[in-house]
């Protein structure tokens, strides 16, 4: 979620529409797989390291992949997981809870209002490092995605409830609004295709562990959901997926009308199928 602003009206240039500093949720879960397989690799001997030096205090320090891998696992959902009981007093900013029995888009960012943003990015998490999830609770946050972010073909970038949301990229519109002028707003709800493969593949794996009925369940729904990419790529002059849609899956102009990523993904869902 990479969009730099443009816009010297709007006063957006050289801004970072989405900037998800502080631990963004899917750079977590990527590096808890990746500290994962070293530290398997490492104890079958394949692999001669068993952990990384660093100066701390200008001391240096060697943490094993081992401890690595647990502190991520120790602290994951306690840090990103917000808890469906208002009562609960382990939020920093409890005055910027709107969703409950979400995990959060990142921790520590310099905007706080940001980490408590609904996003697709956690569903990454949840495919590459599912370990890190309770089973019952990952359900539910999916469930909520689905309801909120689910469109036709991709998944919107941010929830519509969000007072930035806006399904309607346009990279040539440049006027006073500093939340949409020159596309600001690429990452702010229009709907990336790419996402929607994890959602999927995250649906399908978590389904399995729920119960069998579940499972049946969501094979249904993801064949529904893929059934609409078949369509399109039917209809497609490209012979392909796009980049993005509007909301609710309307023609982007602005928009890549085929991208790899956007087929790799349900190449992977269609895998796991």
């Amino acid at each position: 979620m990479d969009k730099m602003g443009e816009s010297d009206r709007a006063r957006n240039k050289g801004i970072p529409a989405t900037p998800r500093d502080g631990s963004a949720v899917e750079i977590v879960g990527l590096c808890k797989s990746a500290v994962r397989w070293l530290l398997d690799l490492s104890r079958k001997n394949e692999y001669p390291f068993h952990g990384v030096t660093i100066k701390r205090y200008g001391r240096e320090e060697t943490i094993t992949y081992d401890e690595w891998n647990r502190k991520i696992q120790g602290h994951f959902e306690r840090l990103f997981f917000v808890s469906e009981n208002p009562a609960d007093q382990n939020e920093k900013h409890p005055n910027l809870v709107h969703k409950r029995g979400i995990y959060k888009d990142s921790y520590g960012a310099s905007s706080p209002w940001c980490d408590y943003q609904l996003r697709p990015n956690f569903t990454i998490a949840m495919v590459v490092a599912p370990e890190l999830f309770t089973p019952e609770r990952a359900w539910k946050a999916l469930r909520i995605a689905e309801e909120k972010l689910l469109g036709p073909l991709g998944m919107k970038t941010l929830d519509p409830d969000d007072m930035v949301y806006c399904g309607v990229y346009d990279n040539a519109l440049d006027n006073d609004n500093y939340n949409v002028a020159r596309g600001f707003n690429y990452h702010q709800g229009p709907e990336w295709l790419w996402p929607i493969g994890y959602f999927l593949r995250a649906k399908l794996y978590f389904s399995k562990l729920i119960g069998p009925e579940i499972y049946a369940k969501t094979v249904v729904m993801i064949k529904n959901v893929l059934s609409r990419h078949y369509v399109h790529l039917e209809r497609s002059s490209w012979k392909g997926l796009p980049e993005l849609t509007n909301e609710n899956g309307q023609y982007c102009p602005f928009s890549c009308e085929t991208q790899a990523w956007s087929i790799g993904v349900i190449l992977e869902v269609l895998y796991d199928l």
